[in-house]
This record gives structure tokens, C-alpha cells and sequence, in this order.
């Protein structure tokens, strides 16, 4: 008797939870296609508004560079090269002889 009443809330909770992911998974995909649309339109219209606003309300042109030029804003400083084999010292290359002592 246990072994059935346990089967049927299992049953029972699991097919209410269908229903209820059914109900909850169109709602829930549309609410996140809609916060990403409005986040690409954003985007959109803060690219191509020529005049963008900066954070004290006034209004500055940002310059557009010709299409394929590239330009660096910031380059990390050169490390200097590391001291490692060239400055090790003189190596021999050698062989293992193996002895064959009886």
C-alpha cells in the first residue's frame, strides 16, 4: 500500500510540474527575448546618435575613423628579455656510455 501511494504523489507532483514548467517556460523565454531586443536597440541608437552625451550632460562629437584604419589606445610596456640559456654558461653535449661490468 506504501510502495502505491508513494508512486501516485510522485506521479502526482510530477505532472504538476509539467503543467506548471508549460505555463512558465513560453512566459519566461519571451521576457529574456525581449531584454535582449532592447538591449541590442540601445546599442543600435547609442553607435550610429553622432552626438553621444558624457556623464556631466554635456555633448561631445565622437570622432569616426575611416573604415579598416586601426587605433591603439594603450600598449602594454615591453618586458625585458629574460636571462635564461644564452647567458647560462658553455654546454657540452655528451653521450651515456653504458658499461657492461660482469
Amino acid at each position: 500500500m506504501g510502495l502505491l501511494k508513494f508512486l501516485f504523489i510522485a506521479i502526482t507532483v510530477l505532472w504538476l510540474i509539467r503543467m506548471v514548467a508549460r505555463l512558465l517556460f513560453p512566459w519566461a523565454m519571451r521576457r529574456m527575448a525581449e531584454k535582449v531586443m532592447g538591449n541590442a536597440q540601445r546599442q543600435y541608437q547609442y553607435r550610429n546618435n553622432p552626438y553621444n552625451t558624457n556623464a556631466n550632460g554635456g555633448n561631445f562629437q565622437q570622432p569616426r575613423q575611416p573604415e579598416g584604419e586601426v587605433r591603439i589606445d594603450y600598449m602594454p610596456p615591453q618586458n625585458k628579455p629574460k636571462r635564461g640559456a644564452k647567458s647560462a654558461g658553455e654546454f657540452v653535449e655528451f653521450e651515456e656510455i653504458k658499461s657492461s661490468a660482469k
